[in-house]
């Protein structure tokens, strides 16, 4: 039986969500039955990949089409996750060719807060149908945003889950008591950061850990107090060791698709406080393997609780590892190998 050729439309030597991803997929996918090709950068990471590789070179405005002709020319399916990154002549090819494309819905179609969405991104509502409309398949990640993105697109009725390399964050964690808050993302302002600012006032006693960089930065920065430490953008090994040293994860956002770092501090037995605005009880059990919070009130309440209470630190620590083996990608990867298989024979 010959391999099933799948194109993998992100660019996996480079940080980012959807490249990430994309890398993700192309190392966990069942080498002995499918065939991997992917993109990677000049400006990336220099590395070496046991898959199909179109290095993007300079001028990277050009290139990059060349790497997407090459992706669709030789493959049999394509997962393009990169909506707005993806050139339109490149799903219109898809059609020409009858090679089956699929992608995945991660963030906010609808956004309340108006800072972020697919509709702003696309211009219109109607552009956004349109880009979608060229898709055999098109996938949400969680059942939150499932419910929400089917009122704009039409969607496959199940989910197809991202996943975590668990392996990457795990350590031995040692059950004290709270002594470090740590934050990953984005420093922007739809991101909230300054909640941990809020917070480390608080609770001066406390250390605070930011990961991450961005537009708001330097105001953050500004306006910290001396428990709060900023650590610009770390790999993925310099976080596990900031990982070894901290205790519980805040991520203040009330507007998310499934952010995968909360899977990435469970798998080193850091619990998450999160808001219960984009569908957290799908995956997440509070005061069970993490805490789901309706206000900031609540996320100074739990800190509180948790200084007081060693034993409700050590026991949503235990369960969110549980939390992030469920979605480790060796287990995740079966469906969407089921997916791939169903679009090359054409179901």
């Amino acid at each position: 039986m010959s391999k099933v050729k799948v194109f993998l439309g992100g660019y996996i030597n480079y940080t980012n969500a959807q490249n990430l991803n994309c890398r993700a997929v192309a190392q966990y996918l069942d080498k002995d039955k499918f065939e991997v090709l992917a993109l990677t950068t000049h400006f990336g990471n220099k590395e070496y990949f046991e898959v199909n590789t179109f290095n993007c070179f300079k001028p990277f405005s050009l290139s990059t089409h060349l790497g997407f002709l090459w992706g669709m020319l030789n493959c049999d399916v394509a997962y393009l996750p990169k909506h707005i990154d993806t050139p339109l002549w490149v799903l219109m090819l898809a059609k020409l060719l009858k090679k089956p494309i699929f992608t995945t819905i991660e963030g906010n179609v609808i956004d309340r807060e108006k800072i972020h969405n697919l509709i702003s991104l696309f211009d219109s509502k109607e552009k956004l149908i349109y880009h979608f409309s060229f898709f055999n398949q098109v996938y949400s990640i969680t059942e939150y945003l499932l419910e929400e993105t089917k009122q704009v697109l039409k969607l496959e009725n199940k989910i197809l889950a991202l996943g975590v390399s668990t392996l990457d964050f795990q350590i031995q964690k040692k059950y004290t008591e709270l002594k470090k808050i740590i934050f990953i993302g984005s420093l922007t302002k739809n991101k909230k950061v300054s909640q941990l600012l809020s917070l480390s006032e608080n609770y001066p006693l406390l250390s605070f850990i930011i990961i991450g960089d961005g537009d708001e930065r330097k105001i953050l920065e500004e306006k910290a107090q001396k428990n709060v430490f900023f650590m610009g953008r770390l790999s993925h090994k310099e976080i596990r060791k900031v990982f070894a040293q901290s205790d519980l994860f805040f991520l203040p956002s009330k507007s998310e698709g499934f952010p995968k770092v909360i899977l990435e501090a469970a798998s080193a037995g850091i619990p998450s406080i999160i808001y219960n605005t984009y569908g957290a009880s799908d995956w997440m059990i509070h005061r069970d393997n993490g805490f789901i919070v309706n206000d900031f009130s609540e996320v100074k309440g739990i800190v509180e609780e948790l200084l007081n209470n060693t034993e409700l630190l050590k026991f949503t620590s235990e369960n969110a590892i549980e939390l992030a083996n469920d979605f480790d990608w060796k287990n995740i990867i079966k469906d969407w190998e089921k997916v791939i298989t169903n679009l090359y024979n054409g179901k």
